[in-house]
Formats: structure tokens, C-alpha cells, sequence
């Protein structure tokens, strides 16, 4: 037998030693890499806007938290709060996946009848390079994204020219969408908006005026431009043209729910992780003095009081035996009644046995359950998979109400008309808990009659605020915090909007003492792959504001 086995051993080594090895390399196909000419643009098509939801989800995450939506619970300080490798998947997701994909479809259809390919995939290439200079600050684009010939060390470029390169895509978009013709070659399985080529133009200018309004505090040429696009009307103002990827509740592949109800509604019963912060429940729960419409459908509560949790575990809400921090006065610490539990910003405590107590994610955008707790006979079960709308969420990326409500800034900051500020900012409002509620019953999520807070009285409320509001700064913080309200799951724009604005002013600040918390992130560490693999940049400190290019607000400014 031994004999055999060398016998075999030998011959093998001989045929092995006789091929050529490359000529075995050229003759293997790798299928996990198709070649480009053999690439079916549907599928690819399909995979932009797959990977696109994810990176706008995954830059959901930081700037929910920096804007007092989620807790921030990484660190107690905000150097101390997030890593260069946090943001790795992010920046992956990006220039690896979605820019690099739509650069093989521009390639496949420039010049061609596939007109609507071509001028969405610049769309959305358009929002990717505005977020990522919203996020990072100078970020790779000019001597990225050349494939095998290109550089492999390409350096940042200032954020102010990846903004132009991005209204450039958008403009383009503009004029190749603006052209498609019933023989355009149709976007098959286009998740957004169906092929609509008009659709997707109506986007792009949406983005536009986006990107005009940051630009307004650093460029004077801006307002014209800002005029101009709301002289033309073309925007996303109704609920059909909102700019959504919308989840599923089917259990592969593994994200096709809602993050954030994942995150929430775990496979067993009680388990979830995450907090959202106290400020936002509190915000809209006890702020203004009387609730707001929309809370019930924002969050739910696995407990009626306080006193149920500690009875139940007496563990579960450590944070209520402690005194709040003196800089926290007139806000929200650890928790609040009725059942209110959440987490404060820089929180970084232990994570004690709180699972099945602390407030969940509703139904909008999350796919959660509504709640529809009054009573302590109402809360039936801790949160659990497959309550409420099973994760069949949506990923707010553009509303109608958003635009409602940068009309309303823009003509107070822009066109100094205080009155038709007010008037935009109350429609914005109506549109957002109509939009709410409207999502809420197409999942089967309705209150019971009598339960939702009144809207008329909300918004009379939010009128009576405006009006008593001794100063332009003062009418902006009132927008801005109705603005903020509404864009609850949408972190990039609540990020944008304090940057931008200074408001909502009232932000709950690091736990830890100011003196100590350090400055604000006004733009993330970059990448720790971005870093470690490029000679031409390094790390940014992470003890200053780092802004974004658009941004010349003071420093003393943010929390």
C-alpha cells in the first residue's frame, strides 16, 4: 500500500510540474468576478441601488446619534466616542461598492438608449459624494474611481470641489432624464422609482437646492440659485415623488428589515439592544407641554412606569438613583414617566439587564408597533421579531415634508420673509404627522379613536411659538426644531441641519461635564482603511471641530 501511495504521489508531482501555471491561471474564472463584458446591467443596476440603501443606512448611524435621535453610548467624551475603524463600512460601501459599480454602468450606457440608467446612476453617485464631504470633510475623488490604471494613493480633494463635481452629475442628470423618449431602454426592478425618468429628475433637483442651501453660508452666488429652483417648482412636494428604500419583512437575507427594528424586535422575546436618546422622546412627548401627534408611532413602550421596570428587575434602570448633572437642568436625565426609558448622550455606561424595559422603536420609520399602551393591562409582551409591521420600514432619505421645511428656512435665512417662513413651517408640520399616520395604517399600526394627541392643537402650538419668538435666530430655532422632529431614521439630515443652523439650540448635551466633553465632531475621523492604506493623508485630530467646507458657524456654538 505504501508502495502504491508514492507510486501515486510522484505521477501527481510530475503533472503538476508540467503545467503551466499560467497557463492554469488563465484558464480559471473567478465567479465572483464577472467579467465587465459579460456583466447584465440589470443585475449591476439592481446592486447600485442595493449597496446605495446601504450606505445611506450605515451613515445613518453616527449622525443619529451625534444629532440626539439614538444615544450616543461610545465614549463619554466626544474624542472618546468613535474609532477610525467605525467608519470603515461606510467608507467601503462607498467607493468600493456603489461609486465603483456606477462607474461600470455610465461606462455600459453613455451615449446609448439607456438614458434613465445613466441619469439616475449620476443621481445617485451625486448624493454619495455630497454625503461623503458632509461626513469626512475632503474626501477622494479626482484621482480615485480609475480602476486598474488609476491611483492607488489617491489624494483627498477639497470637499468644495466634490460638491461641484456632484451638482455637475446632478445637472447632467437633469439634462440626460429630461431627454428620455418612449424608446428609452426601461429600468427593469428599479426599487426607487419604478424607470420614472421624471421622477428621478424631480430628485436631482431636490438635491440641488440641498446641496445650494448648505453652500448658502459660504457662497453668495448661492441664494440666486436657491431662487431660481424654487422658481421652477419641479421638487419633491408630495408623497409620491419621496425618495425611500423600503424594507421587507422576510427573514433572508438577514438586513432585509429595517436596521433599527432589527436592532429592536430580536428573534427572542425582550433581547433588544440600542437606545434611542431621551432627549428626542422627551422632545415630543413633554416639551412644548402637551404631546406631540406623532410620538405614539415614533417609539413603543414595553412598560407603563418606571416603578413596573424596578419592581419587576430592580437592576434595569440604575440611572434613576443617581442625580442628574447640574448642566442638565430643564432636561431630560436617564428616564422619565410614563415608562420613558432611553439613554443620555455619552452615556457609556454597562449595559444592565434593561433589555425588555427600556423604549423601542414604533412603526414609522422602523416597521415597529405603534403604541398603544394607556393602561398597565395594555402592555401585553416585551418587544419580539415579527410585531408590529415585521420590520417592512422605510429609509426616510428625502420627504416631501423635508422640503417643505428647507423652504421655510431658506425663506427666513435667504429672503428674510418671516411670514411665509411660518406659513411653511406649519404645512411642513401638517405634512409630516398626515405622512406619519397615513405609513402607520398602511401597516396595519392604527390607534384606537381618541388615543392620538390632537394636531390642531399641536400645531396651533407650534404657531404660538413662532409668533412669541423675539428674534430671527429664535424663528430659526422654532423651524429647525420641527424640521429635526420630522426627520426622525434620517440622521445625515439631522447632522446637516445643526451644523447648518446651530438648532435646535437646546440639545442634550455630553453627560460628562462641558469643560471636559471636548469639542463636537463637526465632521468624522476618516476611515482607518482610508488611512492606513493611503500615504497621501493622515488622520485627523481627533480633539477639534474638523469642519466641512460649507460650514463657518463658531465653534462655542454646538453641545
Amino acid at each position: 500500500m505504501k508502495y502504491t501511495l508514492k507510486i501515486f504521489s510522484m505521477l501527481f508531482l510530475f503533472f503538476v510540474s508540467s503545467c503551466s501555471l499560467t497557463n492554469l491561471e488563465e484558464n480559471l474564472d473567478n465567479p465572483n468576478e464577472v467579467p465587465v463584458d459579460q456583466l447584465d446591467l440589470t443585475a449591476l443596476y439592481n446592486k447600485v441601488q442595493l449597496d446605495f440603501s446601504e450606505f445611506v443606512s450605515l451613515s445613518n448611524t453616527p449622525t443619529l446619534e451625534l444629532s440626539r435621535m439614538m444615544a450616543l453610548t461610545g465614549g463619554d467624551t466626544y474624542a472618546r466616542a468613535y474609532q477610525a475603524q467605525d467608519f470603515d463600512n461606510i467608507w467601503g460601501r462607498a467607493y468600493q461598492d456603489v461609486l465603483n459599480q456606477i462607474s461600470a454602468v455610465l461606462a455600459e450606457t453613455d451615449g446609448t438608449s439607456f438614458t434613465v440608467h445613466s441619469g439616475s446612476a449620476r443621481v445617485m453617485r451625486a448624493y454619495v459624494l455630497m454625503t461623503l464631504v458632509d461626513l469626512f470633510g475632503n474626501v477622494p475623488y479626482s484621482e480615485a474611481l480609475q480602476g486598474a490604471t488609476g491611483n492607488f494613493n489617491p489624494k483627498a480633494d477639497n470637499g468644495k470641489a466634490v460638491y461641484e463635481a456632484a451638482l455637475k452629475d446632478l445637472n447632467d442628470a437633469i439634462a440626460l432624464l429630461g431627454t428620455a423618449q418612449a424608446g428609452t431602454y426601461a429600468v427593469r426592478r428599479d426599487v426607487f422609482y419604478g424607470g420614472s425618468n421624471t421622477a428621478w429628475r424631480t430628485l436631482a433637483k431636490t438635491l440641488k437646492l440641498k446641496i445650494y442651501n448648505n453652500l448658502r453660508l459660504t457662497d453668495a452666488s448661492a441664494a440666486t440659485a436657491i431662487n431660481d429652483l424654487l422658481t421652477e417648482n419641479d421638487l419633491i412636494d408630495s408623497d409620491g415623488e419621496e425618495f425611500t428604500y423600503r424594507y421587507s419583512s422576510a427573514d433572508v437575507p438577514a438586513r432585509s428589515r429595517h436596521p433599527q427594528y432589527r436592532d429592536m424586535y430580536k428573534p427572542a422575546l425582550g433581547d433588544g439592544e440600542t437606545y434611542i436618546n431621551n432627549y428626542f422622546m422627551y422632545v415630543l412627548y413633554k416639551q412644548k407641554g402637551l404631546q406631540d401627534p406623532r410620538w405614539r408611532y415614533y417609539f413603543y413602550r414595553q412598560v407603563d412606569s418606571l416603578t413596573t421596570a424596578l419592581a419587576d428587575e430592580p437592576e434595569s434602570v440604575p440611572c434613576v438613583f443617581t442625580p442628574p448633572p447640574a448642566h442638565y437642568a430643564g432636561l431630560p436625565f436617564c428616564a422619565f414617566e410614563p415608562g420613558f426609558f432611553g439613554r443620555d448622550h455619552g452615556n457609556n455606561d454597562g449595559v444592565p439587564p434593561d433589555a425588555p424595559y427600556k423604549t423601542a422603536v414604533g412603526v414609522y420609520p422602523c416597521g415597529g408597533r405603534a403604541d398603544v399602551n394607556e393602561n398597565e393591562d395594555d402592555y401585553i409582551s416585551p418587544t419580539q421579531q415579527g410585531q408590529g409591521a415585521n420590520g417592512e420600514g422605510i429609509q426616510p432619505i428625502w420627504m416631501a415634508n423635508f422640503t417643505t421645511f428647507m423652504k421655510a428656512e431658506i425663506a427666513l435665512k435667504v429672503n428674510n420673509d418671516a411670514a411665509t417662513a411660518r406659513s411653511l413651517m406649519i404645512q411642513g408640520v401638517n405634512e409630516s404627522i398626515n405622512r406619519v399616520r397615513k405609513f402607520a395604517a398602511l401597516k396595519n399600526q392604527n390607534l384606537p379613536a381618541g388615543l392620538e394627541p390632537s394636531q390642531s392643537a399641536y400645531v396651533a402650538e407650534v404657531g404660538d411659538l413662532y409668533d412669541q419668538a423675539a428674534t430671527d435666530f429664535d424663528r430659526l430655532n422654532v423651524i429647525s426644531k420641527e424640521f429635526y422632529i420630522s426627520l426622525w431614521g434620517n440622521g445625515i439630515e439631522a447632522y446637516n441641519l445643526y451644523r447648518r443652523t446651530g438648532c435646535p439650540s437646546d440639545l442634550q448635551p455630553m453627560r460628562t461635564e462641558p469643560a471636559n466633553a471636548g469639542v463636537f465632531l463637526r465632521s468624522l475621523l476618516y476611515p482607518s482603511d482610508f488611512v492606513n492604506l493611503n500615504s497621501s493623508v493622515s488622520q485627523k485630530p481627533n480633539n477639534v471641530a474638523n469642519k466641512v467646507f460649507w460650514d463657518n458657524n463658531p465653534d462655542n456654538l454646538f453641545r
